[in-house]
This record gives C-alpha cells, structure tokens and sequence, in this order.
C-alpha cells in the first residue's frame, strides 16, 4: 500500500498513556486483523477512534481498487472526529496495517469522559485544530506553490517517514494522485526537481540529493 503524509505535515494529538488506560477501563476495545476494515468512506460518523495497540492506514480506495492514503495513525492517534462531530460521512477509509486494537468513542461515553474530565474537551479541540491547520496549509501550498515545490514538500514529509531518511520509494502514478495532477505534470516538475540537483528519480523509487529547506 501507498502511503501519503498529509496528515504527517501536522502535529497529531496524541492520548498519554494514563488517558488510554482510562479509556480501556470504560470501553471494550476492539480487535482487528492486518487488512481488516476498520471504517468505510460513506459509513455514518456515529463514533470516531482511539487507537490503542497497532496502525491504521488511512485513505481512499478508487471505484479501480487504486488506494490514496492520507496518513499512517498509531498507538494514542485518534481518528474519525470530522464524520463525528459534524454529521456528515465518513470521507475516508481506514484498514489495520498489521494487528490492531481500538477503541469507539460513541456519544455517550464521550459525555462520560468530559464529565469527569474537562482535559478530554481541550484534547478534542486541539486535535480538531491542527486538522483545520494543515487542510488550510495544503489550500495555501495548492494555491501558492508551483508543482515542483509542493512535490518537493512531499518528498520530504514521505522520507522523513521511511527507514534512511533519503529516499522515497512510490511511482510517479502514485506521487501524483496524492497531489492531485496528471502524471504528465508530475512527471514534468520531478524532471525539475533532478534538473536542480535535488532528486534523483529511479524505478519506484527517488532518492533526495540535498537536504531541504523547511520552506520547500
């Protein structure tokens, strides 16, 4: 699977480990398989997630069976608080990466939580506010930065996450779904980019030739 970092570009409210083991002592978690749908797009938002144990893959599966991901959700990550706040449905699937255990968090037990602690109220809006945060950051980027630039902001979010540091390992098919352009333009602004001595594309995989600027 294919993995984006739009969510890796924001700080992710996590739960400490004393709010997971309260929120265990309160709610059964769930487990699930490596694979195994945790939520559909378009299922009704009538509780969002607390992961306990494991990773959630979190994105969208195309009607050809191609998957966009958004973000990589661990131990402490809660997802899912968009669907369940506003009403509308689910925008995105979520699947186990691997064994996972989690928890529902349906609106009674988020009314017992916020009664005896305030602290899960502020929590909730934090995490809602950094999601605010970074879809405004993708618009600005969306609008402001060429193509080049915002592939490059990518680049560095998707090594940062992978095991050297250095390289990124996806297609160009991939890399342009996630930023929503045609190949043909993504394949124009990675040719940019390996002009400036910044990358160099190989089959599957870019390796990033320089460091880059907290800006790019």
């Amino acid at each position: 699977m294919q993995r984006s970092y739009q969510l890796t570009l924001a700080e992710r409210t996590r739960l400490s480990a004393d709010e997971r083991a309260r929120l265990l002592g309160l709610a059964p978690a769930r487990s699930f398989a490596d694979g195994q749908f945790v939520q559909h797009q378009g299922d009704p938002g009538d509780a969002f997630w607390a992961v306990m144990e494991g990773h959630v893959l979190v994105g969208r599966y195309a009607e050809d069976g191609g998957f966009t991901a958004f973000g990589v959700i661990g131990p402490g990550d809660m997802f899912g608080e968009l669907a369940f706040f506003t009403g509308i449905p689910r925008q995105a699937d979520a699947v186990a990466s691997g064994p996972a255990r989690l928890v529902a968090i349906d609106r009674p037990l988020l009314r017992r939580l916020m009664q005896e602690d305030v602290g899960w109220a502020e929590l909730l809006l934090r995490s809602l506010g950094r999601q605010l945060a970074v879809s405004l950051d993708i618009i600005d980027a969306e609008r402001r930065l060429p193509v080049a630039e915002r592939l490059l902001r990518l680049l560095r979010a998707m090594a940062a996450d992978g095991s050297d540091g250095a390289s990124v390992r996806a297609t160009q098919q991939q890399l342009a779904d996630l930023l929503g352009v045609s190949r043909v333009t993504l394949g124009a602004a990675l040719r940019e980019l390996a002009a400036r001595g910044l990358v160099e594309p190989g089959y599957g995989r870019i390796a990033l030739k320089a460091p880059l600027s907290p800006a790019g």
